[in-house]
């Protein structure tokens, strides 16, 4: 059983929305980040 074409769109439009939702929200919370240590309100990460 096919999908038709209609639905196969619908799908694909859904799943880049959600991508570019995703990718938006990645590089909304880098450019903060950057922003406050630029800044000097975030220091840098200390590990271990």
């Amino acid at each position: 059983m096919t999908m038709p074409w209609g639905l196969a769109a619908c799908i694909v439009d859904m799943v880049w929305a959600v991508l570019a939702g995703w990718v938006s929200t990645c590089l909304v919370i880098a450019n903060e980040v950057a922003r406050g240590m630029r800044s000097g309100e975030i220091g840098p990460f200390v590990v271990g």
